[in-house]
């Protein structure tokens, strides 16, 4: 903002005389957008003046909150490893915006690391595929991250896994989620509902949650595919107060 020079004029008022025009531009937090509000200010009372600095005040604390609310630390960032249809992700960032309330965004994709494949399992390693994720500078301001693959994913213990969580970030694998894979005729609101059953499970572990003993609980351990289509992408009543505590922290 430029300065004022002003000066008394009377007891009860005060006059401009430097500048007759102020700007004061703020920001609305919306990607691409700002707001500019112009005051022409000729000749004002004190008690108008008082007005001025109350509308000033009140655009900088709004401003704040805003910012607050938007700080990327909040935020989920969706990564895709790979080639992913970025239909999918798109899909997928609407649908966890519902269920976890808050910004979803989706971030600059990641080559899969050298390291990951298997070339005797044909798979990728999920750990590796976390690791890396979790390495990357550009990610680091986001308060959670979830990687999507479209590979088949396992850990050394497995033959398979749907996906695999740390403290911040998570992985999911597309591969096994679409009917396709097991030979049945295609079902894209089936695979999608899988896609957001597996990203809310594995988002969920980040925010500390453990396998639920509910079966319809989406935080249950899914064994086969019979398991996730039946628990859904909601959680139980006791891991939803859970995960709504833990958001707040």
């Amino acid at each position: 903002m430029k300065k004022l020079l002003i000066t008394g004029e009377g007891k009860d008022s005060l006059s401009v005389k430097a500048v007759a025009e102020a700007s004061i531009k703020y920001s609305m937090m919306r990607r691409d957008q700002n707001g500019i509000i112009v005051l022409r200010i000729e000749r004002v009372s004190s008690k108008m003046a008082l007005y001025i600095l109350l509308l000033v005040l009140s655009i900088f604390l709004t401003n704040h909150s805003i910012a607050k609310e938007r700080n990327p630390t909040m935020d989920i960032l969706l990564v895709p490893v790979g080639e992913v249809d970025r239909k999918v992700i798109e899909v997928l960032q609407n649908e966890l915006r519902k269920v976890f309330n808050k910004p979803v965004m989706i971030g600059k994709g990641m080559s899969e690391p050298d390291d990951a494949f298997n070339q005797k399992r044909n798979q990728y390693l999920s750990t590796a595929i976390l690791n890396t994720i979790m390495e990357q500078k550009e990610y680091a301001s986001y308060g959670k991250i979830l990687g999507v693959v479209d590979h088949d994913l396992y850990v050394p213990e497995l033959n398979f896994v749907f996906g695999e969580a740390g403290r911040r970030a998570a992985v999911i694998s597309l591969t096994r989620l679409r009917q396709e894979f097991y030979n049945l005729p295609r079902d894209q609101d089936l695979f999608q509902k899988r896609v957001l059953t597996e990203a809310v499970h594995e988002l969920g572990h980040t925010y500390g949650l453990g396998h639920c003993r509910n079966p319809r609980c989406v935080m249950f351990f899914s064994n086969t595919l019979v398991d996730t289509d039946r628990k859904g992408p909601d959680f139980c009543p006791d891991c939803k107060r859970q995960v709504e505590s833990r958001k707040r922290e």
